[in-house]
């Protein structure tokens, strides 16, 4: 049993390591071109989100990929930022934090279990230094611009995402 645990703790380390070690390289901004690229590339599916009895459809970016992870809004337009959500889908529960760095306007976030159920909705402002993360374990992460979910009513405990099936 101490092995599973150990191992968890070095995979959520790893994970940690992995997001904010490639934050840190985003700050040159060199590598936005790499960033621009891996956001392009995140392919355009609807995901449901279900909250009080009411359904809703969204079209979001999904980023499956470590680069495309890595990227997230990285290098975007304030623009961009309005216009697209992106969902990230980690294929299975894991605990890491989330970086703002070289994103050029705050985020909300929203952290699901594997069951879509929404646990924890966090603001994020830009900051080189700064992570972000829910307490606990989550499978799926919902980004959008500041002030998303309270716009739309969404709140932590009461939404559920119905992601898109994996491919």
């Amino acid at each position: 049993m101490s092995g599973r645990i150990l191992w968890g703790a070095t995979a959520a380390l790893l994970g940690v390591a992995v997001l904010a070690g490639a934050g840190a390289a985003a700050e040159d901004s060199s590598l936005c071109p790499r960033w621009r690229q891996a956001f392009a590339s995140m392919p355009i599916h609807m995901v449901t989100v279900e909250s009080k009895g009411r359904t809703m459809a969204l079209r979001v970016r999904v980023a499956r990929t470590g680069e495309q992870q890595a990227a997230g809004f990285q290098c975007a337009t304030r623009e961009e930022i309005e216009r697209h959500l992106i969902l990230f889908d980690f294929g299975e529960e894991i605990v890491t934090q989330f970086h703002m760095q070289n994103v050029p306007a705050p985020l909300d976030i929203a952290f699901a279990k594997a069951d879509g159920s929404v646990f924890s909705i966090l603001r994020m402002d830009p900051s080189p230094t700064a992570l972000y993360g829910p307490m606990g374990r989550f499978r799926y992460v919902l980004e959008a611009r500041k002030g998303f979910f309270e716009s739309q009513g969404l709140r932590q405990g009461e939404v559920r995402l119905v992601a898109p099936p994996t491919r």
